[in-house]
């Protein structure tokens, strides 16, 4: 590749980062979004829909900052839920395991108590 090749290559790559190449709407097709194909994307990606209800301003601040990492807030959103999710199993198998050290006489939770297994087993 000749030189002036890999210029011309690079300053078209500018162009689409840029934006200057490749977002007229003159070349944008409306595409008709199935209830099938979004069925088969929840489900392949294990994915459940769910409503909540959720101030105004914080929903807001949710979308600045998701916009600000390129991300549409609701997946910004299903990553702090995971984020906090892991946190707190981790905290829970800690806990769960000084429980084990200490003794019998010292749990704090009922020995039935599913959700703790669940977490000491899953963490």
């Amino acid at each position: 590749m000749k030189k002036e090749d890999i210029k011309k290559a690079i300053e078209q790559d500018e162009k689409w980062d840029s934006g200057e190449l490749g977002q007229e709407e003159s070349y944008v097709e409306r595409v008709e979004f199935d209830q099938a194909i979004e069925e088969a994307i929840n489900q392949s990606a294990r994915l459940r829909p769910i409503s909540i209800r959720m101030e105004e301003e914080l929903i807001n601040d949710l979308k600045t900052i998701a916009e600000h990492h390129n991300l549409g807030y609701q997946p910004l959103i299903r990553q702090l839920l995971k984020r906090f999710v892991v946190s707190e199993k981790k905290i829970l198998k800690q806990r769960a395991q000084a429980m084990e050290i200490k003794g019998p006489e010292d749990k704090r939770i009922e020995d039935n108590d599913e959700f703790a297994d669940q977490v000491a087993k899953e963490a």
